[in-house]
């Protein structure tokens, strides 16, 4: 495996991390029930978004989701 896939890899492996602790899903959940634009998939995000910013803006956006649905969670919980 060359060494951008092994970051990538890296990187979804603690987003996955981040999912189960903070939000009690998991990654493969997530990719079932996020809904993209023009069919894109989420790895094809995770591609676009990598060789754009590279890992650090790779990560950014991950937790920025994380915030995100963390904030949905809560709101809905108060409903």
């Amino acid at each position: 495996m060359e060494l951008e896939q092994q970051i990538k890899s890296k990187i979804l492996r603690d987003f996955d991390k981040k999912l189960q602790t903070e939000l009690s899903t998991d990654l493969y959940s997530f990719i079932a029930t996020v809904k993209l634009d023009e069919g894109d998939s989420f790895h094809d995000v995770v591609d676009v978004i990598f060789k754009r910013d590279g890992a650090k803006g790779l990560n950014d956006f991950l937790d920025s989701l994380i915030t995100i649905l963390d904030d949905f969670k809560t709101q809905n919980s108060k409903n």
